[in-house]
């Protein structure tokens, strides 16, 4: 029985201990939190699980929320030339939806879960030192988190990583009251693009206490007009802020939040992180390696949605990979051929589209967009790819290749 260590009670981290123990490994999770200080404690991150990702949680039985307003069906894109100036509309459908789910209830809910099946949960502080401690006792250890000092275990890969700074300042928050979005026949996340400003998004959510909900997640670039939530000290404020750059900036959605309030001072956030590609080993003081998976090696901005997208696949990845490893050594270049197949075959994709929405739509994108306007195969296909970027390629970067699929789409 082979001894796996991972670091972080996410879903990287999780995931991949559900899917060893499964296969008969002794699996320890080392979390900062118990379950009960996971499901108390205050909102980190928004995000949508897309439909591969979410069939994994299935799969290994963790898909445990379900009935109506947490899933979303489809897509409803606003692209703005200027504030308050929308240039064009997209919807389509997504095909394979999934589910966005309030985090702080999943990874509390599974992190009993993964004890309650034979799993090992040790609740504790591990930073460098710690982990020099208790690598021995584990036959691989997988470190999934980026906090406290692991960062610096991970040598920035320069080459992939092509974010210096922030590119957005970002504000999530979680609200009631807010009306439902009826110009779409389907529950759809909503997003709005307005140039040089940054991007406005609200899909239906499932709260830790209240069921289904909304979220929203503003992302702004630094200095520009949406730019507005430096200061904000209360969930009140965050609100105000949120429906005054609505009536500002997208006035023909407003009214949607004009009931609307955060749910409770703990489930809203503002921040600014820089993403960053890492590689994949960490080296301990001792000379001892360690592996890296999810955020530690992979930081992408939320725009495109892809951070839990991301952890789910790799950990489905990594837990493969192990398993087909059998009883051989974990070395350093096993750990980097298993990161460097992940990353030729998804990650480069994951992260090449999520900084392709971070830059202004090149002109090509923009002619797609006011295709898929006027002809729902092009809009379904842009919704649906978000769970699959790698399909955009190498279309997306080919004005040459996305024009044929217009046409072709046209005549069909």
């Amino acid at each position: 029985m082979r001894n796996i260590g991972i670091i972080g009670a996410g879903q990287a981290g999780l995931q991949l201990g559900f899917g060893l123990l499964e296969k008969g490994y002794a699996v320890t999770v080392y979390s900062d939190r118990t379950p009960e200080q996971i499901f108390n404690a205050r909102l980190a991150a928004t995000t949508y699980l897309f439909g591969r990702a979410h069939r994994y949680e299935q799969e290994l039985g963790l898909d445990f929320w379900t009935g109506p307003g947490e899933s979303a069906r489809g897509g409803d894109l606003d692209v703005c030339a200027a504030p308050g100036q929308r240039a064009l509309r997209v919807q389509g459908r997504i095909l394979n939806p999934g589910k966005s789910l309030d985090l702080r209830a999943k990874y509390s809910r599974w992190l009993a879960e993964f004890e309650r099946r034979g799993g090992t949960v040790v609740v504790r502080d591990v930073d460098v030192e710690a982990l020099e401690a208790l690598a021995p006792g584990h036959d691989l250890v997988v470190v999934t988190t980026g906090r406290n000092s692991f960062t610096r275990l991970f040598e920035r890969d320069a080459e992939r990583s092509v974010h210096t700074q922030p590119p957005r300042n970002l504000a999530a928050m979680i609200v009631t009251g807010m009306k439902p979005l009826h110009e779409t026949p389907y529950p759809a996340l909503k997003f709005i693009l307005t140039a040089g400003h940054g991007e406005y998004f609200a899909m239906p959510y499932f709260d830790r206490i209240r069921g289904p909900l909304n979220c929203l997640l503003l992302e702004a670039i630094p200095g520009q007009g949406l730019d507005r939530f430096g200061g904000v000290s209360t969930a009140r404020e965050a609100m105000e802020r949120m429906k005054q750059v609505l009536r500002d900036f997208s006035p023909w959605v407003a009214e949607r939040l004009e009931g609307a309030s955060i749910v409770d001072e703990s489930s809203w956030l503002t921040g600014a992180f820089t993403p960053t590609v890492r590689k994949p080993v960490g080296r301990l003081p001792s000379g001892r390696t360690v592996m890296g998976m999810g955020d530690v090696v992979m930081l992408n901005d939320p725009i495109a949605g892809q951070g839990l997208n991301s952890a789910s696949k790799q950990a489905h990845a990594m837990t493969q990979a192990i398993l087909e490893h059998g009883d051989q050594p974990f070395t350093p270049d096993w750990m980097e051929q298993t990161f460097e197949h992940f990353w030729r075959t998804e990650g480069q994709f994951i992260t090449a589209f999520t900084n392709l929405l971070l830059q202004p739509p090149p002109p090509h994108v923009l002619r797609y967009l006011g295709a898929a306007s006027a002809m729902s195969p092009l809009a379904d296909t842009f919704f649906d790819n978000f769970g699959e970027p790698q399909r955009f390629w190498p279309w997306i970067v080919s004005p040459a290749e996305t024009e044929a699929r217009i046409q072709q789409a046209a005549a069909a």
